[in-house]
């Protein structure tokens, strides 16, 4: 005897344990890795928000805490580099100011052994010269010392104190040890001031301070408002100047 089975339509459901199709790995491992990269971008977005939040913090307190507070944070930064630099201005602009505020030849002194050759050194050295010359006693008969000889410069010769009459004020440049320095220093700043010194006769002076003796380069001017205005040009461009009585 033979039997025939015949099914009575398509089979619909699925083979038991099998369940639906999944799909492929490839697709699972490319959003995979969208995954990661869009992580990634959003912590390195997050991570320059907060960079950047921080400088402006920095930049707005401006002191050399605020900049170092942003270092600790940021090392790597591109800006690391800039806040230590700010760090260094700020600092070195505070014992400026503490110096200026105390304004003996002792805190000068001090600016300068921190600031050989900071931005106010020459103001400085200007400045502590003339407090060591005012605290110091006149001096009392003795002999003289001559004068130095003064050589002609590349750009002229300097006159002595004695023989410039022009002008009722005088401007203190610089101090130096040598007539020698004196003489260059003025070429220099003759050349980078043309406009600020032109016409003006210099002088140097040889003084005695902390028992040796310095040249004090000076230039004569028509008053003391001359004179103000004079060294107001010349600091504005970090250059020593002191208006002299």
């Amino acid at each position: 005897m033979r039997f025939t089975y015949r099914a009575a339509g398509p089979i619909t459901q699925p083979i038991l344990g099998l369940g639906p199709p999944g799909p492929a790995p490839g697709a699972v491992m490319n959003r995979s890795r969208r995954f990661i990269a869009a992580a990634a971008v959003l912590a390195l977005l997050a991570g320059c928000s907060r960079t950047q939040q921080d400088w402006r913090a920095a930049q707005q307190a401006g002191t050399p805490q605020a900049y170092q507070v942003f270092v600790a944070r940021h090392p790597d930064s591109e800006l690391a580099g800039v806040a230590r630099q700010r760090i260094a201005e700020l600092t070195e602009e505070a014992a400026w100011q503490q110096a200026t505020r105390t304004n003996t030849a002792a805190a000068y002194q001090a600016y300068l052994a921190r600031y050989p050759d900071g931005s106010w050194s020459q103001d400085a050295r200007i400045r502590m010269e003339s407090r060591s010359l005012t605290a110091q006693p006149p001096p009392g008969p003795g002999p003289q010392m001559p004068p130095a000889p003064e050589p002609v410069a590349a750009q002229g010769r300097l006159a002595s104190a004695d023989g410039a009459n022009a002008g009722s004020s005088t401007v203190q440049l610089g101090a130096f040890s040598s007539v020698v320095n004196a003489n260059s220093a003025w070429n220099q700043l003759s050349s980078r001031f043309r406009p600020e010194l032109q016409g003006v006769t210099p002088l140097t002076v040889p003084v005695m301070s902390s028992g040796r003796r310095l040249y004090r380069l000076e230039v004569r001017v028509a008053d003391q408002a001359a004179a103000r205005r004079l060294c107001h040009q010349l600091q504005q461009h970090s250059q020593g100047c002191l208006p002299l009585p």
